[in-house]
Formats: C-alpha cells, structure tokens, sequence
C-alpha cells in the first residue's frame, strides 16, 4: 500500500543522482587506491592509507546496501526486474566480495573499487532507467531472486578473475595469482551453475519448458563452459604457463559480457528485458 512514509522516501530517492556520485566517487577511489598500492607494492610504505582506503571501502557498501534498501522499501519487492537493478547488484556484490577479500590481499579494495565505479558507469551511460516501475507477471516469482542473484555474484566473481588475470599479466606474476585466480572461479562456476539450473526451473515454471535455446540460455552455457577449462589447468600444458593461463581468463571475460550486454543488444530474446 502506498502510504505517507514510503512517498517521502521515493522524494528522498530521487532526489539523489546516487547512481552519478557513486560512480564518479569510486572510480576516483579505484585511481587513488590502486596508485598507492603500487607505491605500497614497491616501498612497503603507505599502509596507513590502505587501511584508509579498505575502511572507506566499507563505508561504500553500507552506502550502496542502504540505497538498495531503501529501493527495496519504495518498490516493494526485491529489485531484480530490469537492467538497472541488476547492476545495482552487481555493484553491491563487487563491494561485499572486495570488502571480504581485502583481508587476505590488499589488491581486491583497489579493484573492488573500480570494477563497482565501472559497473555504474555503464548504468549511467547506457541510460538505464533508475525509475522505479512494476514488475511484468512473469517475473513476479521468488525464482526470479533466486536466479537474478546467483548469476550475478558469479559474474561479479569473474569480473575480479579478469582483473587478476590482466594484473598477472602485467605483473608477471607467479603461480600464487593463478590459485588464486582458480579459487575464485572455482566459486563462480558453482554459482553460475545453480543459477542456471535455477533459471531452467523458472522456465519451466513460467512456460512449461526447461530449456529453450534462448541467446542468453546459450550464451550463459557457453560461459560456464569456458570457465570450467581453466578448473582443470594443472592437466592442460598450455595453461600451466601463468601467461597463457591469464591471457584466457582475460579472453574468457568477454563471454560474461556477451551474455550480460551484447545478447541484449545485438541478439535479443526473451531476456532482452533485463
């Protein structure tokens, strides 16, 4: 029901640009992060910043989850119906796994940073509407939470893989970064499988199929193809060397942005809404 509070919440949230400030403050962020972690990296000095910078980076989930929230409270339901929600989640992931992480390498809160700032600006660019709207009938079913938020952990997982591997490439690194680059996909893998096995129920649910060769049903396949290879990379000569390994992982981002973007752009489909 619409009541007076929610009204005055809805004022509230457009009264905000959140979308423009947190992208501008984050990618600024990202800069400043990363260039003093790379000053950290070579001198062993300005720790006291990065302490800064990882409390800071706590500082913008608690921001980013209050403005999910308060969507939340406004819309009434969970928002997961359209593009801009699911980045906004994303954004959210990207931050929760970065504020995780950061305790084991001091890398994931320059990172966390800029893949959150990048995540928005695209929602910015691509003029996602932040409006808030009912959902289409179809998609009022608790699997669309289920299915929406599975998927894009495991994305916001692999976009951290691309990051590492494009660092590792940079870097020159040893086999430290491949396992740990190999956990993190371990992780995704799983997840992007139980989304879309998730999403195979929800077909079926909806339209009394499971599986229905849409573009983002196969693409999504193909993507949990090309990351399982790399699972098995102590068995595959070529990828045992870091340089090959990071240049797939790198490559292999590509079909996470053929699924999410280019199959709403370029190939449509019933999922072309979201």
């Amino acid at each position: 029901p619409l009541t007076k509070e929610r009204v005055e919440a809805e004022i509230l949230y457009n009264a905000i640009p959140f979308n423009k400030i947190m992208f501008m403050y984050h990618l600024s962020l990202g800069i400043i992060a990363f260039i003093i972690f790379l000053w950290n990296q070579r001198t062993g000095k300005m720790k006291t910043a990065m302490t800064f910078l990882k409390a800071l980076s706590c500082v913008s989930l608690a921001f980013i989850s209050a403005y999910y929230l308060l969507r939340w409270y406004i819309g009434g339901r969970i928002p997961m119906g359209n593009g801009y929600e699911t980045m906004l989640f994303m954004s959210l992931c990207i931050m929760l796994i970065s504020v995780v992480m950061q305790r084991r390498t001091i890398m994931f809160t320059p990172f966390g940073f800029l893949l959150s700032g990048f995540t928005m600006l695209v929602a910015h660019l691509s003029d996602m509407n932040p409006q808030i709207t009912p959902l289409m009938p179809v998609l009022s079913s608790p699997l669309l939470t289920l299915h929406v938020s599975v998927i894009m952990m495991a994305y916001a997982l692999l976009s951290f893989t691309a990051l590492l591997s494009l660092w590792g490439l940079i870097n020159l690194s040893t086999h430290k970064l491949i396992n740990l680059s190999t956990k993190i996909t371990t992780y995704a893998v799983l997840l992007l499988a139980i989304g879309i096995f998730l999403g195979a129920v929800w077909a079926n649910v909806s339209w009394g199929r499971y599986w229905g060769w849409d573009p983002k049903e196969v693409w999504a396949l193909i993507t949990l193809l090309v990351y399982s290879v790399p699972l098995h990379h102590k068995s595959i000569k070529l990828l045992q060397n870091p340089k090959y390994y990071h240049l797939y992982m790198l490559l292999a981002f590509l079909t996470v942005l053929m699924t999410y973007f280019g199959v709403n752009y370029f190939l449509g489909g019933m999922h072309s809404y979201a």
